[in-house]
């Protein structure tokens, strides 16, 4: 299946992220975002836990934005899955609340680094496993994002934690754009973790003097309409986030994108 395929079966949302430069500068509120994603047409939002101002007064606002509009939501959090911090663990289990009272499919978390099986290190198997159970008990899928630098960046590392959790409601989400950035295959990774799929993070990207650079789609070297074919082979209904900057012009750089899942 294509990209025009894409388009037409998977839900696609947009993020935060797109309108993250507004954000911080106070031209645009995160209860501007559901509004702009009625206005393309698309099936959600991704929201991410350090957009919010008054996360008491907004998040409530946001969930009847998205009845309103008819959208769904993902919720996004700088928490990893395993962390040694007593205060960072009882974080993930609060964005796991919010997740649910947001009404999100899904919280997307990065790995973190994975603890030795030694006695000092249990807390931390301990407070991961506690999480997926929180997660399962709220039928809020957890989404293992590989990251873009070490730790938790390797489809080793990734498949070796979706092993040992074996739950239904742990999976993984694809950002085969951090898998390029860090020297791996995406096709390799799509095909070996295949099963596990329940969240795509879609954008380009060029090497730049400066590293890999985000943007996107159409406006990078990627080959993503392979890539999200493949992604899209087993035939699941999973759904495909844009993660780019939106820089001056978000609207343009979530246009483009939805130009190019059409026409590519």
């Amino acid at each position: 299946m294509g990209a025009v395929g894409t388009l037409a079966v998977r839900p696609i949302f947009i993020s935060t992220v797109q309108y993250e430069q507004q954000l911080a500068a106070g031209r645009a509120t995160i209860l501007d975002v559901a509004p702009a994603a009625a206005r393309f047409g698309v099936q959600g939002v991704e929201y991410r836990d350090v957009h919010w101002k008054d996360k008491a007064l907004e998040l409530p606002a946001v969930r009847r934005q998205l009845a309103e509009h008819k959208l769904r939501a993902t919720y996004t959090t700088l928490m990893p899955l395993y962390d040694p911090d007593p205060t960072h663990q009882k974080q993930l289990l609060q964005d796991l609340e919010d997740a649910r009272a947001l009404g999100a499919l899904l919280l997307r978390v990065n790995l973190g680094a994975r603890p030795e099986h030694e006695p000092s290190h249990a807390p931390i198997h301990y407070a991961a496993r506690k999480a997926v159970e929180r997660a399962a008990a709220l039928r809020v899928a957890l989404s293992i994002e590989n990251s873009s630098q070490p730790p938790g960046h390797s489809v080793a590392e990734i498949e070796t934690a979706l092993q040992a959790f074996s739950c239904r409601w742990v999976g993984t989400n694809i950002d085969y754009a951090n898998y390029v950035g860090t020297g791996q295959d995406p096709l390799t990774a799509i095909r070996r973790l295949s099963r596990w799929i329940n969240y795509i993070h879609a954008k380009d990207g060029a090497r730049t003097g400066e590293g890999f650079h985000a943007t996107f789609l159409g406006d990078g070297s990627l080959p993503v309409a392979e890539i999200l074919a493949a992604i899209h082979a087993p035939g699941k209904p999973i759904p495909l986030c844009f993660e780019f900057p939106g820089g001056d012009d978000p609207e343009r750089a979530i246009t483009q994108s939805l130009a190019f899942l059409r026409h590519a």
